[in-house]
């Protein structure tokens, strides 16, 4: 079954760096769904070069203003982008994102046929999962669009495949009772060679979130490369 494999470059690559890089990926063997998540001041290239699906970092919960810096859905739309990350942990703590704001522009990603990779349990703590995604999700219609990126920062060499399998089952299984939805859930609690196979081996789990390491073309083609062999 396909899976989705999403790159999360975060503040990584110089200019010099973004061709090579491209060329890299777009050679990947893969039969899985690639989604790249570059700089945004490097979105431009890899829409037009890239083989693969391209979604930004980040953008603004308003849609237009004088916001020196931001970067609104509307201008993501037009370039063509198909996916963004929202609610990444970095954005809660070093930009104070709060679920407030992230709800908001999880209704504007939606609106404009946008793909949602939503963040969340960074606490790993399944009562404040459920309570998180209640202020999320609230009045949210097109929960089916979305995808569910479970992100536990406690993760440690000490955690089996099996509390992640349960993890995964213990919100699937609150999303489709409370939601009524088949939810789209992929894992970025940490990512390495030597699990990735059997990670994705889990039932209801869709794909993985790769973050600082996917910005190395030689590495995390090894990586994509390696799944299901």
């Amino acid at each position: 079954m396909e899976k989705m494999i999403v790159l999360n470059h975060k503040m990584s690559l110089e200019y010099d760096q973004v061709f090579d890089y491209i060329n890299k990926i777009n050679a990947v063997k893969t039969d899985n769904n690639i989604v790249i998540c570059p700089s945004n001041i490097y979105l431009d290239s890899f829409i037009n070069y890239c083989n693969w699906g391209i979604g930004s970092q980040n953008f603004s919960y308003r849609t237009s203003g004088n916001y020196t810096g931001d970067v609104s859905i509307l201008q993501l739309k037009s370039m063509g982008i198909e996916y963004s990350l929202i609610g990444h942990y970095e954005r809660k703590k070093y930009f104070n994102e709060t679920d407030e704001i992230i709800h908001k522009k999880l209704v504007l990603c939606l609106d404009s046929n946008i793909i949602p990779i939503l963040c969340f349990g960074e606490t790993g703590d399944i009562d404040d999962i459920k309570k998180s995604l209640d202020i999320l999700l609230k009045d949210i219609a097109k929960i089916d669009f979305i995808i569910f990126a479970y992100e536990p920062l406690k993760v440690s060499k000490d955690v089996t495949i099996e509390q992640i399998r349960n993890d995964i089952l213990s919100i699937y299984d609150y999303l489709f009772t409370k939601y009524h939805s088949r939810p789209n859930i992929i894992y970025g609690g940490g990512v390495s060679n030597d699990d990735i196979n059997e990670l994705l081996s889990i039932d209801n789990l869709n794909g993985i979130l790769v973050g600082k390491v996917s910005s190395n073309a030689d590495k995390i083609v090894k990586v994509i490369e390696g799944i299901n062999k």
